[in-house]
């Protein structure tokens, strides 16, 4: 049964104003398409986990039998894991005297909502990003020609990505997904081996350019999904002027099999959503505060985000400059 509280009243018309005014911001996210949400009636759990070593995965084991002979044994050994779920949210004081103020402008309480709603989405966001790009979990292995701007004629994208498929195919792994920052996709399409690899080569006019699109790179890839990490945020502390940048940094390009639903479908990981708790990824809910004469906007979500293979990613290492 869902999370309920007698003082506080989940909003589900503001969350349908929400995804709508975030709708064009939220195309900028892929947290979710990178650890897809899977939701568990449990705030922690455990599941099985079956490692290429202890499960003995990839062992060519089979051997020849002589009549009235035994067969070859297997001595499997299966792990477990574990998630905990963390909650996560933000509340907005909404003053009756100030409410009533701006009511000509705007309806402040869907526009409170869609504010805290994105910025719970960029700290999830940024969670993702920092477990995706972690060299402690994932291994990483140098670009063949760094991805500089002096570069844009030898470097090969492709060919690194075809090199770290080659890797994760050594450990059964099949990719189906590139996740990269919005400047490496850039310099990325820029570059004249991936444009050949595209179009193919072909003489152009002085100064001509043809840009490959994100279908066109995918395919150049050879993978289903292309994922730009396109989302920005402050990178300055509050209080400070706003300075922008990207949360998905220049410093890897991840090769890597996604996958929703069950663990046993495998991909890199998911995002383990507590359903008893909450009434979506993020759950928004008021409530009354007489002693400031305010209603009080909370926005929260309760997810663990959670690696479930560590060897269905190789990160390459762009050093972009």
């Amino acid at each position: 049964m869902p999370y309920t509280n007698s003082q506080a009243t989940p909003r589900s018309d503001i969350y349908a104003l929400v995804m709508q005014a975030s709708a064009d911001f939220q195309k900028l996210l892929i947290a979710d398409q990178v650890f897809p949400v899977k939701g568990e009636d449990v705030k922690r759990g455990i599941y099985m986990k079956a490692k290429l070593a202890n499960a003995e995965l990839l062992n060519a084991d089979a051997k020849p039998r002589e009549s009235g002979a035994t067969y070859a044994r297997v001595n499997r050994k299966f792990d477990v894991d574990t998630f905990d779920t963390l909650e996560y949210g933000l509340e907005s004081v909404i003053d009756d005297s100030y409410e009533a103020e701006v009511v000509r402008f705007m309806n402040l309480e869907a526009t409170e909502a869609a504010i805290l709603d994105r910025s719970l989405r960029l700290s999830y966001e940024a969670r993702v990003k920092a477990l995706t790009f972690d060299t402690g979990t994932f291994t990483a292995t140098a670009a063949s020609t760094a991805y500089t701007v002096a570069n844009l004629a030898t470097m090969d994208i492709a060919n690194d990505v075809d090199l770290a498929r080659g890797r994760l195919l050594k450990k059964g792994i099949i990719p189906n997904a590139v996740i990269l920052g919005y400047d490496v996709f850039q310099r990325a399409r820029r570059s004249a081996l991936l444009q050949n690899q595209v179009y193919g080569v072909v003489p152009r006019a002085a100064g001509q350019k043809a840009l490959p699109g994100v279908q066109d790179i995918a395919q150049a890839l050879g993978v289903e999904h292309l994922l730009i990490g396109q989302a920005p945020k402050n990178s300055n502390t509050k209080g400070q002027a706003y300075s922008g940048a990207f949360i998905w940094t220049t410093d890897y390009v991840a090769v890597a099999n996604v996958q929703g639903g069950e663990y046993q479908a495998g991909g890199v990981g998911r995002t383990i959503q507590w359903t008893k708790d909450t009434t979506g990824l993020i759950t928004p809910e008021t409530y009354r505060d007489d002693t400031r004469r305010s209603n009080i906007l909370r926005t929260r979500m309760n997810t663990a985000e959670k690696v479930i293979d560590e060897t269905s990613l190789e990160l390459i290492t762009t050093s972009y400059a």
